[in-house]
């Protein structure tokens, strides 16, 4: 038999398993330590009454018979007499049956064997040989006096039981899997370039935090896809004009040898060449495995090359740092903040505080600040605020798209606040 392949078939027949199991090992074990022992007991008791009475019978006249025979079926509903058809043998279903026969056989030191008959009315009574000292004598009691059929009871509570486990198995399993179901279905979607609702949250914690998962990844591969689709709308637009310009100032390259025109079509190669070298930071970035690194020291090398570049960065770190992180993934956000800060800090030194302890680097200016209602517009690709971030600076508006882009590809946050006393602190959460 093939092992099911789905989790709620699994599931369900292990937790079926386990319980039809366990209720066969219970009632094997109320019988064992319980029923059998009672009917051991009862059936000997019962023995020894018929015993008794087959004894007293054969010891007395004929004429004494009667009464103790009247006696014996009022009091204990056995009869003594012979039955109305010869007993038969019959077949033994209930263990009472080997119970008394062997509570006889101790009892009159003989083999006792149970016979089957049936009276007039077509009620059925059993009867036994014991032997007297005037010869055996022949007991019988109805059928009906057991009145207990314990392996009935027992099999009835197991069928029951059984199908109840099924049933509670089956709900509980579709339950469980109902959530994963529907996660599988959603990724399915995804993965051909859907955009399913978000899913429902609840239920177990441990799928709850799945689906809560999962719609969080769906949110960021919406996020990233239209963030590439706008960087790359925003490239062929910012393109176009370098490229017509080059265009133009190649024709009259061959009309005259002008030095400025010269230097223009140069400018124009290299903001071509850095809209392309954005794009390149920012694929680098999403493929890099993650490593065991110094974050410190990658920090302060960012720090010591702007320091190279001949700008005012002051460092500060309480203690030394290592993670595990993507190292070129970090040193490009952080040189991307401090890049925009040495930018709009208006000359103003910049700061570069590290605190291990959070998992927190925060770059601080001096600049004109950015609006409350700005700070997240600023993440989107080509968006520049006027008039301090303006293209005559020389921005190509998206380093700070790379910046968010990379920080949500790495499970940081990144964020723009007000400093205490003018200018913005960037600030970048690599910890949960």
């Amino acid at each position: 038999m093939a092992w099911p392949r789905t989790l709620f078939c699994r599931t369900t027949l292990v937790i079926a398993t386990v319980s039809v199991a366990f209720q066969v090992f219970a009632l094997g074990a109320i019988a064992y330590f319980t029923l059998v022992p009672l009917g051991q007991r009862a059936a000997d008791d019962f023995a020894a009454r018929l015993v008794d009475v087959a004894v007293e019978w054969g010891a007395l006249p004929a004429t004494g018979q009667a009464a103790l025979g009247a006696r014996a079926w009022q009091a204990h509903g056995v009869r003594l007499a012979a039955p109305d058809a010869p007993p038969e043998d019959f077949t033994r279903l209930l263990p009472y049956y080997h119970f008394l026969e062997s509570a006889l056989e101790r009892r009159t030191g003989q083999p006792a064997e149970l016979r089957r008959s049936l009276d007039a009315a077509g009620k059925e009574w059993l009867w036994a040989s014991v032997p007297t000292a005037r010869g055996a004598v022949l007991v019988g009691f109805s059928s009906a006096r057991i009145g207990v059929y314990p392996p009935v009871a027992l099999a009835l509570i197991l069928v029951v039981g059984t199908a109840a486990t099924l049933l509670t198995s089956a709900w509980l399993a579709r339950r469980l899997t109902a959530s994963l179901r529907r996660l599988s279905a959603a990724a399915c979607e995804v993965g051909s370039g859907d955009h399913p609702a978000a899913l429902p949250e609840g239920g177990p914690e441990e799928v709850d935090n799945c689906v809560r998962s999962f719609n969080r990844m769906v949110s960021q591969v919406q996020e990233l896809l239209a963030g590439r689709t706008t960087l790359l709308a925003g490239i062929s637009h910012d393109l176009r004009t370098p490229l017509a310009r080059l265009r133009l100032g190649l024709g009259m390259l061959s009309e005259t040898h002008d030095p400025a025109l010269a230097t223009q079509l140069m400018r124009d190669v290299d903001a071509m060449n850095e809209l392309i070298s954005r794009c390149l930071e920012l694929g680098r970035g999403f493929e890099e495995p993650q490593q065991d690194i110094d974050a410190g020291g990658l920090l302060l090398e960012v720090v010591e090359a702007a320091r190279r570049a001949g700008h005012a960065v002051e460092y500060r770190a309480a203690e030394p740092w290592t993670g595990r992180l993507r190292p070129l993934a970090l040193r490009r956000v952080v040189a991307n903040l401090l890049d925009n800060a040495l930018r709009y800090g208006e000359g103003r030194p910049v700061t570069v505080e590290v605190d291990p302890g959070p998992g927190q680097v925060r770059i601080l200016d001096r600049g004109p600040g950015i609006p409350e209602a700005e700070r997240e517009a600023v993440f989107r690709p080509f968006h520049r605020l006027e008039p301090s971030r303006s293209a005559r600076t020389g921005g190509s508006g998206l380093g700070l798209a790379i910046v968010r882009q990379l920080a949500q590809a790495n499970g940081w946050r990144v964020s723009l606040e007000a400093r205490e006393g003018g200018g913005t602190a960037a600030v970048l959460q690599l910890s949960a």
